[in-house]
């Protein structure tokens, strides 16, 4: 499912947090969004999932566009995992990852074996299937990101959004998780403040104050330039002799 964006922009207060952003990922793409904190990354993922309207410009699905589409029918093939998305209730994490299926449920259609399966299958892709019974307000909260990304894939998106997804985790379930990412058959988008993990993506797209600045292939993106001009560091990329991979090394400007 092709996603696009036509000249969103977001406004609050008189400041402008994202500005005419214009972007189109590819059926069964994975592409990165990186920048500093504070350059627009969520807000633009909030509106690219139709939670947060824009005050300029347009989303699309297929060439549809999301104001046009009910929010049911777009929960069940879009999903979002925020940063934070807390709860107060007192719901266990079956309880938590079986929302995921909300959007497939009604009078017609109740709860059925399929959805079970569907519950199960998340649970053990993120690992956490031996604490399903588990109150939520207990989990850590690497444990809860666990629990989000499970409760996405309950849904069976087409078009999968994460903000920094590997926040919280420790390094073995982030590589884990990204792992997951990158198998599957989705489109996805994905915000990441560790650049040599965004190396990983298909094409990045660079935000700072706001805007779009850069997109392309991660080996065209990420230059010594560009890193200095958004991040303010001075960067090279040095190579893994176990695989001849290039990873970037970081030093603050002199």
């Amino acid at each position: 499912m092709r996603l696009e964006a036509e000249g969103l922009s977001w406004s609050t207060r008189g400041q402008a947090i994202v500005q005419d952003v214009a972007l189109r990922v590819a059926p069964g793409e994975r592409l990165g969004l990186i920048g500093p904190n504070g350059s627009g990354k969520s807000t633009l993922l909030r509106m690219l999932a139709g939670v947060l309207a824009p005050s300029a410009g347009r989303v699309l699905l297929d060439g549809r566009p999301l104001t046009e589409m009910r929010r049911r029918e777009v929960a069940q093939v879009l999903a979002l995992v925020e940063q934070q998305a807390e709860t107060a209730d007192r719901i266990t994490v079956r309880d938590a990852v079986e929302l995921g299926r909300t959007p497939f449920l009604s009078m017609l259609r109740p709860w059925g074996a399929e959805d079970d399966a569907i519950v199960r299958r998340a649970l053990d892709v993120v690992e956490m299937a031996d604490r399903s019974a588990r109150d939520w307000i207990t989990l850590s909260g690497g444990e809860r990101q666990r629990v989000h990304i499970a409760r996405a894939l309950a849904q069976q998106p087409r078009i999968l959004l994460l903000d920094e997804p590997t926040n919280h985790l420790d390094i073995h379930h982030q590589l884990g998780i990204l792992g997951l990412v990158a198998g599957l058959r989705v489109t996805t988008v994905i915000a990441l403040h560790d650049l040599n993990q965004a190396m990983g993506c298909d094409r990045l797209g660079v935000m700072h104050r706001g805007r779009l600045v850069a997109l392309g292939a991660p080996s065209d993106i990420l230059t010594p330039d560009l890193l200095r001009d958004v991040f303010g560091v001075r960067a090279s990329f040095l190579i893994d002799p176990a695989d001849g991979s290039r990873i970037l090394r970081f030093q603050p400007l002199a």
